[in-house]
């Protein structure tokens, strides 16, 4: 196989390769030099297995990083996005094809732990206030589903109730109609609130009135 060109990208600091069958893979720039890689170059396939996962890592610690930009992220979730993420760029780029991504994506997770980007108590602490008005026991549950043991002892089920009552501008004439008064008490149970705290909320809400 011959590496056909480099092409530059309109993405900063991307270059296309080109192949003679007529494939391409996007590549960090500074990688064209530590591989030492010039056009109309043959590559053998240790080459081109180099380049490959070379490829693979720029592409996905790019990913990664926007990925955490947007909002804190515990190696669970990250792990299982990237593998989303290859996927679907095996449909794209066929040299990716049959190529493991797995050490990949072990070494991106592991290079972003060690500088500190995968911290679980800011994703815990993101995920309690995005939460913020379930309740303890669904926050626990939802966390434990993303691998985080997690003891709510700073949520409070009660302040939480009032603030959904707040945003349904529940009143007194409200609690007074039975089918609606139940119709809640459902709704926030269901959300997984106890009834002692909806019962206690709802009284301290009223009385605020």
């Amino acid at each position: 196989m011959i590496l056909s060109n480099i092409k530059t990208s309109r993405i900063p600091n991307r270059v296309n390769l080109i192949f003679s069958d007529h494939s391409y893979l996007p590549f960090f720039i500074d990688d064209t030099v530590k591989l030492s890689l010039i056009k109309n170059q043959e590559i053998d396939p240790e080459k081109l297995n180099l380049i490959i996962t070379a490829s693979l890592k720029y592409l996905g610690r790019e990913y990664a990083l926007r990925q955490i930009a947007l909002s804190p992220k515990t190696e669970k979730i990250l792990s299982q996005k990237l593998k989303q993420y290859f996927f679907k760029a095996t449909k794209k780029f066929k040299l990716f094809s049959n190529f493991s991504v797995s050490p990949i994506i072990s070494k991106i997770i592991s290079d972003l732990k060690s500088k500190g980007l995968l911290n679980q108590s800011d994703f815990t602490l993101y995920f309690v206030n995005k939460n913020k008005n379930k309740s303890q026991a669904q926050v626990k549950y939802l966390l434990q589903q993303q691998g985080i043991n997690f003891e709510p002892s700073t949520l409070d089920d009660q302040s939480a109730i009032k603030k959904i009552l707040i945003k349904k501008r529940i009143d007194q004439k409200y609690i007074a109609d039975f089918k609606l008064k139940t119709k809640l008490y459902a709704s926030l149970f269901r959300s997984g609130f106890q009834i002692s705290d909806i019962k206690a909320a709802i009284d301290d809400f009223l009385q605020l009135k």
